[in-house]
């Protein structure tokens, strides 16, 4: 039977059936509304379950939310981006909204989003045996996006910690006197590396008296300043676009080098939208981990770009419910 996978962000809601090798064979996407209520998007997604469920009913569904998860007792609390949601039992919610004994003693699983994604990119994208041409059983995943976020793979089994709240990544601390995080810490790299963090940087460039490509771009506009801005900038020769990037991929390469010393994987996957850039931020990324690791650390891992790309979550999900 078919698992369904269901992606909750905030903006959108990615629902998808897959089999156990990961091949999609139905998707349903629907806005969050998250300014609609709670309730609202809770039906959104019962609604989505149900339109994915195929006659036959599948073998289980895993849910993927962002924040801190608690597997083991099926709570959520306060995911960013989603307004009224403190402590959420959404798997006992979830249970009893679907109702109909279609559903009688199917499992529901609930995944942080950015173990979800790791937990993908490990069992069907970049870390697989068949992308890879060899196994491997330890991955660390970070995607570099709005926020940060990541997942571990331990001894080929996600990293959940004693509540289900490892591998924050994006919390890692960079900088002790650095910038404040929404997470109410200080200098996490969230605050340093993230595409907001990027944006604000290249505003205050095109806010000074330099000339350059981002200003024409945005009119002379701090304000219109993006992530995506600054990478056709950078992709376009422009100096300080490019010194941006370099130091984008420096805060990143930090952090992947926290991961390796931490976690000592074979494996580093980059994903989210400011992997985009490509080679301007791998490049320097990669510089950083090769010139920071410990000596005996050095050629024990590859740093690769995601596969799976936006599907990554509701795969992930998928991933996690297989798992149970």
């Amino acid at each position: 039977m078919d698992i369904i996978g269901i992606d909750v962000g905030g903006t959108k809601i990615l629902g998808v059936r897959a089999d156990r090798e990961g091949k999609i064979a139905a998707q349903v996407r629907r806005p969050t509304g998250a300014a609609d209520g709670f309730d609202a998007v809770i039906d959104r997604i019962v609604e989505m379950i149900k339109e994915l469920t195929p006659p036959e009913g599948v073998a289980s569904v895993g849910v993927g939310i962002p924040g801190p998860v608690d597997p083991m007792k099926g709570m959520v609390y306060g995911p960013p981006n989603l307004p009224g949601w403190e402590t959420v039992p959404l798997k006992q919610i979830l249970t009893e909204r679907l109702g109909s004994t279609k559903y009688d003693n199917m499992p529901v699983v609930l995944v942080n989003d950015a173990n979800a994604a790791a937990l993908a990119e490990y069992k069907f994208g970049a870390g697989c045996e068949k992308m890879l041409g060899r196994p491997i059983k330890h991955l660390v995943y970070m995607t570099i996006s709005t926020g940060i976020g990541g997942g571990v793979i331990s001894d080929g089994r996600l990293l959940l910690g004693s509540t289900g709240m490892a591998a924050e990544l994006g919390h890692i601390i960079i900088e002790v006197d650095g910038p404040r995080c929404y997470c109410g810490g200080q200098g996490c790299l969230e605050a340093l590396a993230s595409g907001p963090a990027l944006a604000r940087e290249a505003a205050v460039v095109v806010g000074s008296p330099r000339k350059t490509l981002m200003a024409d771009l945005t009119g002379n506009n701090p304000a219109k300043v993006t992530p995506e801005i600054v990478v056709k900038a950078a992709q376009e020769g422009d100096l300080e676009a490019c010194k941006l990037m370099d130091r984008e991929g420096l805060l990143v390469g930090v952090g992947v080098v926290n991961c390796v010393h931490s976690f000592n994987p074979q494996l580093v996957v980059l994903g989210g939208g400011v992997t985009n850039a490509g080679d301007l931020l791998f490049k320097p990324v990669r510089a950083t981990a090769e010139a920071r690791v410990m000596p005996a650390y050095k050629g024990t891992f590859e740093i690769v770009p995601a596969a799976l790309g936006g599907e990554s979550g509701a795969l992930g999900a998928v991933a996690a419910a297989m798992e149970g």
